[in-house]
């Protein structure tokens, strides 16, 4: 990468743009698979560190609550010391985090290390978009943005097989050890741009009537706020299906465990499939909302039909890998959106505050989901996420309306 800042950073050429690319995608694949890396060993790190499931569920809502809370000032902080150093720390900070647990396994560790993966968590959307946004040509951004997102979907799909693998090889504390190596190695081509970037923001602070960028007050406009509230409502929708389908799916339909496991699979790859071509839509029309609007009302009307009518199961399976696709095709139009809200000097800080709204949604949709489980009514679930998409339709709309969308390029 070069040395210069994502702040201070212009669109390069096209080989520049896509080893950009190719490393912040990178990067975002290992902080997905850092948030569900955990997940596939919890049997055995029970097991390991000799304490029930709800005391391993206190450090998920512990990682969930420390990105949240760190996640808008660590916005402001790549806006202001460069986003390639705070990417790196985080790169750093979440590999040493599972390194330690796997050194020295113990609850009150799983514990430091949860939160620690939380801060290391909250540093990748803000300085992943503040670098592409700085560095991406305005017509090739949308399809930068599905790639990024793409990437970082894998992470989710390459979390459970690799972790099993080296569970399987060497036990739990060699998975954790593998896992956390992933991300110094992801920091390893970052670390000479950022003596570049220090360099460049200093430079940057002395020159005469330098410009600050808008203050934090001014950023919270009812366009940011409103994309904060959408992001949270987007991650509820697809949250939830995401962690309940497999249970849902039985006590609904009561299709046998292993088919219903597969609903999981199918709705998540489609979502990165999904991410792709939204990427294309998005590059060929102006107002991004268009395509939330199409592609989530669709999708809400499948999940509602899923929840009433029993069409059995492979048929259902179907609806719900293509309401997956829908829903990956609206992920570039949210985040431009988002860049479309954010001014040129503070981007970090934009993205910051309204990928909040993923945790908050990350802390909210467990309990949701839990309670019509628990309450043996699966349907509302599905009902749940449907309602939850179309909010998530009518924040975008009314982003759009604030002017936050910006002319397709050609």
């Amino acid at each position: 990468m070069g040395t210069q800042t994502a702040a201070i950073a212009a669109p390069r050429g096209a080989r520049a743009e896509l080893k950009t690319l190719t490393l912040v995608s990178a990067a975002h694949l290992v902080s997905h698979f850092y948030m569900l890396a955990l997940v596939p060993i919890l049997p055995e790190l029970k097991d390991m560190l000799g304490v029930s499931y709800t005391d391993l569920a206190w450090s998920a809502i512990l990682l969930n609550l420390v990105s949240s809370l760190t996640q808008a000032p660590i916005g402001f902080l790549c806006d202001r010391v460069g986003a390639r150093t705070l990417l790196v720390a985080g790169l750093l900070l979440g590999g040493v985090a599972f390194i330690a647990l796997g050194v020295w396994p113990s609850y009150p560790m799983l514990l430091a290390a949860a939160a620690a993966i939380g801060l290391a968590n909250a540093v990748y959307h803000p300085a992943d978009y503040s670098i592409l946004a700085a560095e991406i040509g305005p017509a090739a951004m949308g399809r930068a943005f599905s790639v990024h997102s793409f990437v970082g979907y894998l992470g989710f799909a390459l979390a459970a097989p690799v972790m099993l693998t080296a569970d399987h090889a060497g036990g739990v504390k060699l998975a954790l050890l593998i896992c956390g190596a992933m991300g110094p190695l992801a920091a390893l081509p970052f670390i000479p741009g950022c003596f570049g970037e220090r360099d460049a923001y200093k430079a940057a602070a002395k020159k005469p009537g330098a410009d600050k960028g808008p203050s934090a007050l001014s950023l919270l406009t009812p366009a940011v706020i409103v994309l904060t509230v959408m992001y949270t409502t987007l991650n509820l929708a697809t949250g939830i299906l995401q962690t309940y389908m497999i249970v849902a799916l039985g006590d609904l339909l009561h299709m046998p465990r292993e088919l219903a496991g597969w609903s999981l699979t199918l709705f998540m790859g489609a979502i990165v499939v999904g991410i792709l071509a939204g990427g294309v839509m998005a590059d060929r029309v102006s107002r991004q909302s268009l395509i939330t609007s199409g592609a989530l009302g669709l999708a809400a009307v499948i999940v509602t039909f899923i929840a009433s009518v029993d069409i059995g199961a492979y048929p259902t399976l179907a609806l719900l890998t293509f309401a997956g696709f829908l829903a990956g095709v609206i992920v570039p139009s949210r985040d431009l959106l988002t860049r479309a809200a954010s001014p040129p000097q503070a981007v970090g800080r934009v993205f910051g505050i309204v990928t909040t709204g993923f945790s908050i949604g990350g802390m909210i949709g467990p309990y949701i989901g839990a309670w019509f489980i628990d309450h043996a009514m699966p349907a509302g679930v599905f009902f749940t996420s449907a309602a939850f998409m179309a909010i998530t339709i009518g924040l975008a709309i009314r982003a759009d309306i604030d002017g936050t969308a910006q002319p397709a390029k050609k």
